[in-house]
């Protein structure tokens, strides 16, 4: 029985506003599904608010100023004195915008000084994308106010086991299968979960759907792309039993299965071949070596490799990738492939923390990056336990090969070349760490003072410095020294105690007063422990002549560069023994050369410490090297963007408001307490990619499985489980069939993680099988098919779009892996679009038309819209022209005796069925309808059979699949 399809009507091409007519599917309105809001807000703008407004203007506020309160979004909305903060969706409108902006010079906010550019952007994109704002749920950590700062909440204190009540960390079990009626509709495990609940609300499934119709949809589903004449022949010909499950055999092993989910975990994966800043990068700012994550993701997937190793080797790859396989190295491209925010480190890490979190454990655990978490038991120092264990990872200079040289061709002069060009990249490097750190060193006097004699300037803080000249004082190591001495600041510290006594007396205090000061610290024994007084400082101090502030710094910054260029001149023996002289040298020159010096950094952290000129020069290195890699092209051997511990490992502190200048309490690096039974143990080794990894694939993990099986099911069925894939905590909607997440997520595990058996089992199903047909009854009871009582209707990404229209036109090109192509300005490239470049800052018109994912974050699912955008692009875009030429072209088709053969030939090729009479004679009709406009003088820029390989190439038939 042929399946139902929409009817089509033929008519000349070039009547445009007609031709529109001949898609009934594609709605003149379309949704917009955006970020959500509330995650943004907390992420992004209220850890502005916090640190720069709401000292003035919340709840917390001694006075609130002009009547006006930022920490509510009712308190946004009634504004004070002046009016309203904020206009919904308008920010040219909205006060608070122009405020930060400086637009007016009588309400500039903060008084105090422009907030960053990055920082007024997160409050135009709140503003415009709605002005959501959580409300409180009352939980522990919230506070029960929006308004309640970092600051001024209490510690939460989460009962961690009540927390654990909730479904989604419930231990993941088989189920046993319910008792349904209709036990012979039941093909597989799933069937009878999925028949209980139709059941029980008093609904039946559906009918089989046609062969026709489950092989196309299983074809797209698996490959993406549409079966052949041939495949349609054969499988309607196979009366065998096991007839489909051969087809879907047939289809996991395809090379093209591997190409269609890899492109589904790369929107997780937040996959683009270029960086973010094109004022930075400008035109250079491919990432020449990103495509060989792509490959990795589709070679892994086609081999079928277990996902719990796939996500080992994503997080720590340079330490469980075998070394025969050189080519797993490729997928830390999932930690490495993000935006670059400006070079802002912290924002680098959060990004991380985000795609890791939301993408394999369905947690929004960047939520606790300035406070703890409203809604879940994810407090800040969990946050911080994380990013301590990228901030203790980084990137090489030198990136491992994942093929070897000979394997390709020109590779081997090839990298001659490029040698030459990292050999004075790393010469530059060596250089610049060399001269910083000991300019940091002997500068030691230089930042006593300024921190003993200025107030904090907002440079401080700031992420980017525009220092002059390589020996000007850098800010952040401003900050650092601040922090170092409040912390050996106590009168118990034998180096810092006198210099914290000592300024705490003003210019004229000192003039009368040091002496008795010194004095009463000269009377401590002599020592390096607390409550003693190391004798160097005890010299310095019974040397120095101390009359104002000034001569403190300089006393303390002559004692400890004098004792750090000795310590270069003496050998390293004649200091190294335990007694008091030698362990009193030691402690003063660890102050500027240890490593918990504020002067430390290590050698992978120069550019960081470099002054604007050498920045410019270094970055202008990199890109160099970058653009000789992409003009060599195939010549460059692949390389992997892994990452690897770092020299010197972080140890993480809680950022107080998320400020990265203001930490505070020290935390381990370990795993999340919500998915550990009792208190987790410190991650053990290095960084802690590898203990974390295994955490997030440990079998008692709840979450892991559980995520993963959802989003094979979304894709599947159309609709997930789990309407949140990336968010399982207390804001989620349950799953509609709780038993059958479970007893999937059990199945997945117990069966070695494989996603091809996954597949398998439910492509298999009677449920999968469904037809999509509408049933008034059915719909009545439960109008968004949640309960799965028919299959859903779903159209084409865009992938499988343009894929589609190769394919039918013979000219796909099959060729795997390799370097990005272009496959939309040029209408000739054939590769399949998951080969295609995805540049981050500039996403084409026609990519966003048909809902393809952001690359700026993790993507839990792509947004579903049918908007004129897409009919336009099937009447006027080069690559549905160029297709359609080509299908016309083909010998078969142009080899056509008369209209009508033409018609059925096209027909057969386009749908792999014959027209109908309706459609024979419409189709006829309208091929010599053009032609006789055609030989009147009408010009088109297609022939008629092109113009009708256009029309069969944009109808709902081909466009969704049932």
């Amino acid at each position: 029985m042929r399946s139902r399809r929409p009817r089509v009507g033929f008519i000349p091409i070039h009547v445009a506003c007609s031709l529109c007519t001949l898609l009934s599917g594609f709605s003149l309105s379309g949704g917009v599904v955006a970020d959500d809001g509330a995650d943004f807000f907390e992420a992004k703008v209220r850890p502005v608010l916090v640190e720069h407004c709401y000292a003035c203007h919340s709840s917390q506020a001694k006075a609130v100023k002009g009547g006006l309160r930022l920490d509510s979004r009712d308190g946004m909305l009634k504004g004070g004195t002046a009016g309203p903060a904020i206009l919904a969706g308008k920010p040219e409108e909205s006060p608070i915008v122009q405020a930060v902006r400086y637009d007016d010079e009588t309400t500039r906010m903060p008084p105090k000084g422009k907030l960053p550019p990055q920082a007024i952007e997160a409050i135009e994109r709140w503003v415009t994308s709605g002005a959501v704002m959580p409300v409180a749920s009352g939980g522990a950590g919230d506070g029960k106010s929006t308004g309640a700062t970092a600051a001024a909440m209490p510690a939460p204190r989460y009962d961690f086991a009540k927390a654990r009540a909730h479904w989604a960390y419930q231990p993941i079990r088989r189920q046993p299968s319910p008792i349904v009626k209709d036990a012979a509709w039941c093909r597989s495990p799933i069937d009878a979960f999925v028949l209980a609940r139709l059941e029980a609300a008093g609904l039946s499934p559906s009918p089989e759907a046609d062969r026709r119709t489950l092989l196309r949809r299983a074809t797209y589903d698996l490959i993406g792309l549409p079966p052949t004449e041939a495949e349609y022949t054969s499988f309607e010909k196979d009366t065998a039993d096991d007839a489909f499950a051969k087809v879907v055999d047939r289809l996991l092993a395809s090379p093209r299965y591997g190409e269609r989910w890899g492109r589904h975990w790369m929107d997780v994966a937040r996959y683009a071949d270029t960086k973010d800043g094109v004022l930075m990068f400008g035109d250079d700012r491919v990432r020449p070596y990103a495509y060989t994550y792509r490959d990795y993701v589709i070679r892994a997937l086609n081999e079928d490799t277990p996902f719990n190793q796939f996500v080992r080797e994503q997080i720590a790859a340079d330490v469980v990738a075998p070394a025969d396989q050189p080519w797993r190295l490729a997928a830390m491209g999932f930690l490495t492939l993000g935006r670059t925010f400006d070079n802002n480190i912290p924002d680098q890490i959060d990004d991380k923390i985000d795609t890791v979190s939301r993408g394999l454990l369905g947690l929004t655990v960047s939520c606790a990056r300035c406070h703890d978490h409203k809604y879940d038991a994810i407090p800040t120092a969990d946050y911080y336990s994380l990013y301590g264990v990228f901030a203790s990872s980084e990137a090489p200079l030198e990136l491992p090969l994942t093929a070897p040289l000979e394997s390709v061709p020109g590779c081997v002069e090839f990298e001659k070349q490029a040698a030459a060009k990292k050999a004075e990249i790393n010469k530059f490097l060596d250089e610049q760490y060399a001269l910083l750190s000991e300019t940091a060193r002997k500068r030691v006097g230089d930042y006593l003072a300024r921190c003993a004699l200025a107030e904090p300037d907002p440079l401080e803080t700031a992420i980017f410095f525009l220092s002059l000249a390589p020996d000007d004082l850098r800010p952040t190591m401003v900050a650092r020294w601040r922090r170092y001495l409040k912390q050996h600041g106590s009168t118990d510290d034998p180096v810092f105690g006198p210099w914290a006594e000592l300024l705490k007396l003003s210019d004229a205090e000192l003039s009368s007063g040091a002496g008795a000061v010194i004095a009463r610290w000269l009377e401590r024994p002599a020592g390096v422990g607390p409550g003693q007084l190391n004798p160097l400082v005890a010299t310095a101090l019974r040397q120095a002549t101390i009359r104002t502030r000034a001569d403190v710094p300089r006393a303390y910054g002559d004692l400890i560069r004098t004792a750090y260029e000795a310590s270069k001149a003496r050998p390293a023996e004649s200091w190294s023994g335990d007694d008091v002289a030698s362990r009193a040298f030691r402690q003063v020159v660890q102050v500027v050369a240890g490593r918990e010096s504020p002067a430390y950094f290590p050698r992978s952290q120069t550019y960081y410490q470099m002054s604007r000129g050498e920045k410019d020069a270094f970055g202008g290195k990199l890109v160099e090297l970058d653009r000789m890699v992409v003009k060599a092209r195939e010549r460059a051997a692949p390389r992997a963007m892994v990452l690897h511990d770092a020299e010197a490992l972080y140890d993480p502190r809680v950022f107080v408001r998320g400020n990265a200048s203001s930490p505070g309490e020290p935390v381990p690096r370990r795993f999340l307490r919500i998915l550990s039974c009792d208190e987790p143990r410190p991650f053990e080794h290095g960084s802690g990619r590898l203990d974390l990894a295994n955490a997030i694939v440990d079998p008692s993990n709840p979450l892991t499985a559980r995520v993963l099986v959802n989003r094979v099911w979304m894709h599947h069925l159309g609709e997930p489980l789990v309407t949140t894939p990336s968010d399982f905590g207390t804001r989620s909607n349950p799953p509609t069939h709780p038993e059958l997440l479970d007893d999937l997520a059990a199945r997945f595990m117990d069966e070695g993680w494989s996603l091809k058996t996954l597949h398998r089992l439910i492509v298999l199903s009677s449920t999968y099988r469904q037809s999509s047909a509408e049933r008034p009854d059915a719909r009545r009871v439960d109008p968004e098919n949640r309960l799965l009582w028919r299959a859903n209707r779903r159209r084409l990404d865009l992938e499988a779009v343009r894929d589609t229209l190769l394919a039918l036109s013979g000219r796909l090109d099959t060729t795997m892996q390799g370097l990005p192509v272009d496959v939309l300005d040029d209408p000739k490239t054939a590769r399949r679009t998951v080969y295609g470049l995805v540049d981050r800052q500039s996403v084409p018109a026609v990519f966003r038309a048909f809902d393809f994912a952001s690359p700026d974050s993790s993507a839990e699912r792509r947004p579903r819209t049918t908007v004129p955008q897409q009919a336009l692009f099937s009447m006027n875009g080069p690559l549905v022209i160029e297709q359609a030429k080509a299908l016309a072209a083909r010998p078969e088709i142009a080899a056509s005796s008369s209209t009508e053969e033409a018609v059925r030939r096209l027909y057969r090729r386009v749908f792999a069925r014959q027209p109908d009479r309706i459609e024979l004679t419409a189709g006829a009709r309208f091929l010599d309808g053009a032609a006789t406009a055609q030989a009147s003088g009408v010009r088109s820029q297609l022939e008629p059979v092109e113009q009708l390989a256009q029309v069969l190439l944009m109808t709902n038939e081909l466009f969704f699949v049932d």
